[in-house]
């Protein structure tokens, strides 16, 4: 970049300090806790989703089984339930993941209490309760100080409908054969809920960790790869290199003047800039290659069984793409161009060696007028 012009080059390659115009390129630490937290919140707010349909449907069934069996009572209970699991599934979809999971709790509490109640413990209503716990445990409620209370009193509960109502005489006097329906219907229907749970449970856990890493490998602005992450890809694509002796080329770019930009127009120009030559690289790349947002307005492309040639030819074409842009501004349309230096891999040194020969490369096109494409000195004396 023009600002280093007569300064050491940082060659530290977990150096990902960004300027001014954007944000960092979210690394491993990208994994914050309040990253974490948001993203756990988001995934039981998926499962609550998933909770409220199929809770409203089983009680749907329920309402049609009570009004046919002569228990009005239960009918209109389980009319008030579906009601609430459709304010819940309403209000998670807005986001009020806390006020949904309170509904969904007195509900379930609410109508398992009065459905043993009314038609005796053998219907099975009490299993609904048994529900509750392994999801409040999976809550991102902040501690167990908040949960440990909840969970205790569902076990109490419990214990205490076994307690008082196993052996008594039931309100609503139903056939033995309703009853027994109802006693396994309930029970098939709690495993196939815990079972439901568990499943998607694993899946948003799994698809949030895909975002989560994504999040870790991705700069933000540029959507084009971190260093850190083109840094892991760089050494495996080293390792298969040496392995079967093909050729690795690195290609180092620069936007040029780009702290001009960013004094004359505002960094909000100068992200357009940034944004602008990202499409041109990721677009301007076999799938195999790999562009990656270097720091600041560097970049960095891994090209992988390409030759230090082959290589030149690519950052040529890049840089007359680039050259032909125009990034609107408040000033009229900039004009853009970059400098790329190149080298390739040797079996005898290490990629970081490799991209600092690429940096010399970019430095001499620097001194050399910008808008250039040069390759390392060792590469050119090698190539002689």
């Amino acid at each position: 970049m023009d600002t280093w012009r007569g300064q050491p080059r940082d060659r530290n390659p977990m150096n990902t300090a960004m300027s001014p115009a954007s944000s960092s390129p979210l690394p491993a630490d990208a994994l914050t806790p309040h990253a974490m937290r948001d993203s756990s919140e988001e995934l039981f707010r998926k499962l609550l989703m998933g909770v409220s349909v199929m809770a409203g449907l089983t009680h749907l069934c329920f309402l049609i089984l009570f009004h046919q069996s002569g228990v009005p009572q239960l009918a209109l209970i389980n009319v008030g339930s579906i009601l609430c699991y459709g304010l819940t599934f309403s209000l998670l979809w807005r986001g009020h993941v806390a006020l949904g999971w309170t509904i969904i709790i007195m509900e379930v509490v609410g109508h398992a209490v009065l459905a043993v109640y009314y038609i005796g413990w053998e219907s099975g209503f009490h299993f609904y309760i048994m529900l509750v716990p392994p999801v409040m445990v999976v809550s991102p409620l902040d501690n167990w100080r908040a949960k440990a209370p909840i969970v205790l009193g569902l076990v109490a509960l419990y214990v205490g409908l076994d307690f008082f109502l196993r052996l008594a005489t039931p309100v609503a006097a139903l056939d033995l054969s309703v009853i027994n329906g109802l006693h396994y219907f309930n029970l098939i229907t709690v495993l196939v809920l815990l079972i439901f749970l568990a499943g998607m449970y694993y899946r948003l856990v799994v698809q949030s960790e895909q975002e989560l890493r994504e999040m870790a490998t991705t700069d933000p602005l540029t959507r084009l790869r971190n260093r850190r992450s083109v840094l892991d890809t760089s050494s495996f694509e080293a390792a298969k290199q040496r392995r079967d002796g093909r050729p690795l080329s690195f290609v180092l770019c620069d936007v040029d003047h780009f702290k001009n930009v960013n004094d004359t127009h505002g960094h909000e120009a100068g992200d357009d800039v940034l944004m602008s030559v990202a499409r041109v690289l990721r677009t301007g790349v076999r799938e195999v290659d790999h562009a990656a947002r270097w720091g600041g307005e560097e970049f960095l492309l891994l090209l992988p069984e390409t030759t230090v040639s082959g290589a030149t030819l690519v950052a040529n074409r890049l840089r007359e793409a680039i050259a032909e842009l125009r990034v609107s501004s408040k000033a009229g349309p900039l004009q853009v161009t970059m400098t790329f230096g190149v080298s390739t891999l040797h079996a005898d040194e290490s990629i970081d060696q490799a991209i600092a020969r690429a940096d010399k490369a970019l430095y001499a096109g620097k001194h050399a007028g910008r808008n250039r494409v040069e390759m390392s000195a060792e590469d050119q004396s090698r190539s002689a």
